[in-house]
């Protein structure tokens, strides 16, 4: 496999993460957004994307700097508008996507992770997948179920059969 097929795999894989995680919040009703999962911290369904959102921005900046980021507190009880955690989690998903390709050229270097964009991608998928099992979850327990084109083909089926 050469190597701009490899770089183009990976953005790929990236792109279908961010773009399932951006589904799933398109598709989510109103109400769902303030559900809370029995027995969690406490963030509603809007702050599990809002958290994301806050995380991306600060490994980027961290990648950048070698500083932390100073995180965005959501205030409690007023979760963010759906528009603002869209136009955001927009933003940084294209952002990881251009590091991941500088990274990948040798124009770039995550810190930590053994300096690997890949490895650092999968950490990204990983915490991201981790938080959108909560959102889920959130949302049975809240009694807000989703269509099953939404629940299983959108969030699963994307990954098999792409578009």
């Amino acid at each position: 496999m050469e190597r701009d097929e490899l770089v183009a795999q990976v953005l790929g894989t990236w792109r279908r993460h961010d773009e399932i995680l951006a589904f799933l919040l398109d598709h989510i009703p109103a109400a769902g957004l303030t559900a809370i999962p029995a027995g969690s911290r406490g963030r509603t369904v809007a702050e599990q994307f809002a958290h994301i959102d806050s995380v991306r921005r600060g490994w980027l900046h961290y990648h950048e700097t070698g500083q932390r980021a100073r995180r965005v507190r959501v205030e409690k009880g007023k979760p963010p508008p759906r528009a603002q955690i869209k136009k955001g989690l927009n933003e940084s998903g294209r952002k990881i996507a251009q590091f991941l390709e500088r990274a990948m050229v040798d124009d770039a270097r995550p810190r930590m992770f053994g300096r690997q964009a890949v490895r650092w991608m999968g950490y990204l998928i990983s915490h991201e997948s981790h938080h959108r099992g909560q959102v889920m979850l959130a949302l049975k327990q809240n009694g807000v179920r989703l269509p099953e084109r939404v629940a299983l083909q959108g969030l699963w089926g994307r990954w098999i059969f792409g578009r």
